[in-house]
This record gives structure tokens, sequence and C-alpha cells, in this order.
């Protein structure tokens, strides 16, 4: 990590964890071919953030991960500082079946696909292991989400991924992130671009959604249909916007529901997802298929 990007996260212990324990990390070769055409409409482009602008070690965030990590719980209790004050050390399965359980409670018509806040299943498994008041010790709290999630789903960023942001939002294309993401998943964003927000980058904080926030995931609808809704406020129609990510089903499929362009990213064999198993993915053509991120900038007319 460069000294710039040290400087700049040395602020907040629990922005920090999320890169602190993290290595480089290169993608696996898949042996998808890519399909390219040019694209001369597109005014925005938005992106997945796992497995698409960051090689995801898990291949997604870490709590859709089905690996067991439970010999990590003692060391990240014991980084945030918690180890004293807990009856009992959780499980990795304490955990996910806490997810499970608070997913299926909000699951309904309206919300097909509930998302968690990741800090409030972290009280809750603490709260059941003997820490009092889990609830006043939230940044205690997020320092050990973060640092779970950073040795259960290293990170780097994509190689290509910055160049790429740094030519599209230099000439002048709105950027958005549509991503399932927790309270830390911006950070790895603002991290390739070396800033602390993004405006000025090219991103657009009104294109910018995140399920953790809405408590709603892909492949339901809710995120990209406020997407589109910011989006028309910017005079920009679906067909001009252009969506990239590695899943077929929850980045292709969805964000060709509402009429976006869509391109699948085949760069990783973690995080390849054809979904051929998916009756709505069976068929499903992506306007592109990339095999590394810098081939956008052809189709963009940008080399």
């Amino acid at each position: 990590m460069s000294d710039r990007r040290g400087n700049q996260l040395k602020s907040n212990a629990w922005m920090n964890s999320i890169l602190h324990h993290r290595s480089a990390l290169a993608p696996i070769k898949t042996f998808v071919q890519p399909k390219h055409c040019q694209l001369t409409d597109v005014r925005a482009v938005v992106f997945d953030v796992y497995g698409t602008l960051v090689v995801s070690g898990s291949g997604d965030i870490g709590s859709a991960d089905s690996n067991d990590h439970s010999s990590l719980m003692g060391r990240v209790v014991s980084e945030a500082g918690l180890a004293d004050q807990l009856e009992s050390l959780p499980t990795d399965q304490t955990l996910k079946s806490t997810i499970s359980k608070m997913n299926a409670s909000r699951i309904g018509d309206d919300c097909p696909s509930p998302e968690v806040d990741i800090v409030s299943v972290w009280q809750n498994v603490l709260a059941n292991h003997g820490l009092p008041r889990a609830e006043q010790c939230i940044e205690q709290v997020v320092c050990l989400a973060a640092t779970y999630e950073s040795m259960a789903n290293p990170t780097w960023p994509m190689p290509g991924a910055e160049e790429v942001l740094e030519r599209l939002g230099s000439r002048g294309f709105d950027l958005g992130v549509v991503s399932n993401a927790q309270v830390f998943t911006p950070l790895l964003v603002q991290d390739l671009l070396i800033l602390k927000k993004f405006e000025g980058s090219g991103f657009r904080h009104d294109l910018c959604f995140f399920s953790n926030r809405y408590r709603h995931s892909k492949p339901g609808d809710r995120l990209f249909q406020a997407l589109l809704q910011n989006l028309q406020r910017r005079g920009i129609l679906p067909q001009e916007a252009l969506y990239v990510g590695n899943d077929m089903l929850n980045d292709v499929w969805s964000a060709s529901q509402v009429g976006m362009k869509t391109a699948w990213f085949a760069g990783d064999e973690r995080s390849l997802r054809p979904r051929g198993d998916d009756l709505r993915c069976r068929g499903l053509q992506p306007d592109l298929v990339l095999t590394s991120l810098t081939q956008l900038l052809d189709c963009l007319k940008l080399q």
C-alpha cells in the first residue's frame, strides 16, 4: 500500500482493517471466449464490485461464501478487543445461521432477495455469546466485521480496474455501482482510485447502490429500479447505460430486465458465475463478454 493510501486510511481503524490483511491476488484465467462489439450510445457505466472491480478470494462477498471460516473467529474477536467480554466463542455456522434467519424473516413478494446489515448480524451473534450491550460497542463490532471479511474473503484490485475507471471518468462517462455489499465495500472502490470520495472520479453518488443500505440484494430488482430512477433524473435512458458484472444472474439478467446494456466479466475463474442451471439465464446473451476489464475501452472506442 502506498504512503498516500496509508495516510488516508489511518484515521479510521475499522476501515483500515479491510485493507490491512490483504496481499496481492491475481485472477485465475478462464476459458470463456470474449465477445466484443462497438457500443456508441453509452453515457453511463455501472459496475459490480466483488469479482469485477476487485479480485475476490471467495468469489463473492464473505457473507455469501459457503466455506467454513471458524478458525478465524478467535483471531478476529481478539483483534476487535472483545475476547475478554465473551462467555463463549461464536462459530462460523452461528454467523451463517443468523444471516439466514434474519433474511428469512424479511423475504416476501415485496422483498424476494433480502440483504442483512452485517453489523446488526454480528451484534446479534455477540449478544448471544455474552457480550453485554453489544449495540453500544459499535466501533468494535464494525472492526470485527471488517476484519472477518478481510480474512474470509481477501480482495485485491482487479487488473485494469484503475485504468478503466480513470479513462471512463476523464472522458465524461457517469460511473456507478450496484453491488451486493456491506459497510466496508465502498472502501474497496475508493481504494482503486486513491480517493476518499466518489465525487470527482467519475462516480456519481446518486448512481451508487449497495445492498446493505437498501436491505435488498441482487437478483431482486430493488437496486436496479432505484438506479433507473436516478439515471432518468440525469436524462439517461436505460439503453444508454451499460452494466458490467461477473454473475450472469445477479448482474447480466438483472440489468437486462430493466433495459440496460450488459457486459459479462469472465476474467477470473473464482468469481465466474455462468448460472447455466438457472432458467432465467438459459439463452441469455450479454452485449459484451470481457475477459479483461481493459477490453471495455476498445468496445467504447476509448483506446
